[in-house]
């Protein structure tokens, strides 16, 4: 046991923090607590890792998981002992959900305060369940030379298992005795040049197994391919990286050695900036999908799913009515297969098995052109008639929750990033913005789609990326995290670009309105489900630190916009739209699209559009 005076649990946390670093780790946000003092100075005095401190471990936990989605590296939340650590839950479990790398530290108090009524003393151990890839206790600091350079390898090990074989949370709980702070001492400790030893070393380097795609399974589906006539390439939410453009690319290369039209959602990196004269990439493919004469005369025979499910209702009712066709579900991790009707998961990543298919598959397009020009052709049309649907319902200066995702997303720079929240405005994402050749970066919380978080996690996007950040998100999720406005206007407040935060303000929880539960009245429904709660944003921009602008025209939010995109710091625009008329307007564009698709069987596309009244 370490002696009163002994700086041991300095020194046992400056060898975390020094063999997190170098297994990686840049960023340590940090929440404010005494017994995680050890844990803070260490992170605080490093050279080699960034500190954010964020007072609320809630708020904390979703910037830190901000961090990862850009970077792809483990950010480290630190937090006090106690409730402290559960505040991360939620974004343990979006982490967890989404594959992304993650690493909690609670700190805790010595074994011998458990159970007997110590404040701020919990069971820690395993807080966050199965939630989590891996748990270690760190122990309390000890003197030994493997006790010490056991620290060394749990530091490796957690960033090793945050990222690899399966991407996700891990959890140290790291306990402490008092003193918690550095103390003075008459001389070298006897444990000293270990530890001195062990810091120069750092720790473990993990190299981390590649695992190849299995031929077998690409000679058949590339067989299948060869066979098929009315193939679609599905990509539904994926992670944005580093090699996006390396991604889109091998989509449409597939696409054009077998024909087959790519249905991409705006979460899947290949919408924005996949768009391509030669390839069928259809707008709002949900729009028409939806309608049950496309739907039936369009079966597929072959469906290659990439990446997370779909979204979109309208394609799930469609695999739905052709459940007999073959469909291979294409992720590197996780089941993704919520149907329980996949014939095969192949678990590799999509642009490895969209480029070897693509190889093999080269010149396969012209042995069956006629049948599969048709078939791409009556998706082109389809596509054509939603996108001009979807323009036409979103023109004019009356503000609507269609426009305001359009004009968003049209006024993001090329390139940056875009975070798109849960609820509404990741369907208006997909429902009323066109495909485009400008690439843009997609972040979004679809792995347990909460509300939660979105403000927070935008905030450690900035703070992560050296480009603009632009966040669309409903007024309840704006509440649900008012909290992470301040970390927005901090994370922006270095002046190196944007932070554009725009809250769909309609009062409410409107995507109830799109239920089966809004036919049982207005009182009961805004009583129980959209809650609108009539508040103005202003003030609280005012509180944190944000620029605010308030826009109630396509007008009004196109200024705000240009002028939120030319101010290098943290903006938060509320565009105000009717409260009940986003489910009406929707259902009136399905309705319209509906008609205009079985229209287009003897007009051209564009025709059976412009020929439909506003209905």
């Amino acid at each position: 046991m370490p002696v009163s005076g002994s700086n041991l649990h300095s020194a046992w946390a400056q060898l975390f923090v020094r063999a997190l670093a170098h297994a990686g780790v840049r960023d340590v946000v940090l929440c404010p607590g005494s017994r995680s003092t050890p844990l803070a100075l260490a992170a605080m005095e490093s050279e080699e890792v960034r500190c954010h401190a964020v007072i609320d471990e809630r708020a904390a936990a979703f910037f830190a998981l901000g961090q990862a989605r850009v970077t792809g590296r483990p950010s480290v939340f630190v937090c006090t002992s106690g409730t402290a650590g559960a505040h991360a839950l939620p974004a343990i479990i979006e982490a967890h959900q989404s594959f992304t790398p993650l690493i909690a530290v609670t700190a805790d108090r010595p074994w011998e305060l458990a159970d007997a009524a110590a404040p701020q003393t919990i069971d820690q151990n395993k807080l966050f369940g199965d939630h989590v890839r891996h748990f270690a206790e760190l122990g309390l600091p000890d003197p030994s030379p493997l006790a010490l350079r056991a620290v060394a390898r749990i530091a490796a090990q957690a960033v090793s298992l945050s990222l690899s074989p399966t991407p996700g949370p891990v959890h140290i709980n790291a306990r402490f005795r008092k003193p918690l702070e550095p103390v003075d001492v008459a001389g070298p400790e006897p444990w000293q040049a270990e530890w001195e030893a062990l810091m120069r070393r750092a720790g473990p380097r993990v190299v981390s197994a590649r695992a190849g795609v299995d031929a077998r399974a690409l000679d058949e589906i590339a067989a299948r391919c060869a066979r098929a006539e009315r193939g679609l390439i599905v990509c539904g939410p994926a992670p944005s990286r580093e090699d996006d453009a390396r991604a889109r690319r091998s989509v449409l290369a597939l696409s054009r050695a077998t024909g087959f039209p790519v249905l991409a959602e705006g979460t899947s990196q290949i919408y924005f900036g996949g768009l391509a004269a030669d390839v069928v990439m259809p707008a709002s493919f949900d729009t028409f999908l939806r309608a049950p004469e496309f739907r039936a005369a369009n079966a597929p025979d072959l469906l290659l799913e990439l990446g997370a499910p779909p979204t979109s209702a309208g394609y799930a009712t469609y695999i739905a009515e052709h459940a007999s066709c073959r469909r291979f579900v294409v992720s590197p991790h996780g089941w993704n297969d919520p149907t329980n009707a996949a014939a095969a998961l192949v678990m590799a990543e999509p642009a490895d098995v969209c480029e070897a298919l693509a190889g093999r598959l080269a010149g396969a397009a012209r042995d069956l052109g006629r049948a599969r020009q048709e078939w791409a052709g009556s998706f082109a049309r389809a596509g054509e008639i939603a996108a001009a649907l979807s323009a036409r319902a979103c023109a004019g200066d009356e503000l609507t929750e269609g426009a305001v995702a359009r004009m968003v997303a049209g006024a993001c720079p090329e390139g940056s990033l875009l975070a798109i929240g849960n609820s509404m405005p990741v369907r208006d994402l997909d429902t009323y913005c066109a495909p485009s050749a400008r690439a843009l970066r997609v972040l979004h919380q679809r792995g347990a789609s909460g509300i939660d978080g979105l403000v927070s996690a935008a905030a450690g996007a900035r703070a992560a990326a050296a480009g603009p950040v632009t966040l669309l998100l409903g007024d309840l999720s704006l509440l649900h995290d008012l909290t992470g406005l301040l970390l927005a206007a901090k994370a922006a407040a270095d002046g190196e670009a944007p932070l554009v935060v725009v809250v769909v303000q309609n009062d409410g929880g409107r995507i109830f309105e799109h239920l089966p539960i809004a036919r049982t009245g207005a009182g009961l429904l805004e009583r129980a489900f959209t809650m609108p709660q009539h508040l103005d944003f202003a003030p609280a921009a005012a509180m944190f630190g944000l620029a605010y602008e308030r826009a109630g025209t396509a007008e009004g939010l196109a200024l705000a916009l240009a002028a939120a995109h030319q101010r290098p710091f943290a903006t938060l625009i509320e565009a105000v739209v009717p409260p009940h008329d986003g489910a009406a307007r929707v259902a009136r564009l399905w309705s319209d699209v509906r008609r205009a698709v079985a229209a287009s069987g003897s007009a051209p596309a564009a025709e059976a559009a412009a020929d439909l009244q506003p209905s």
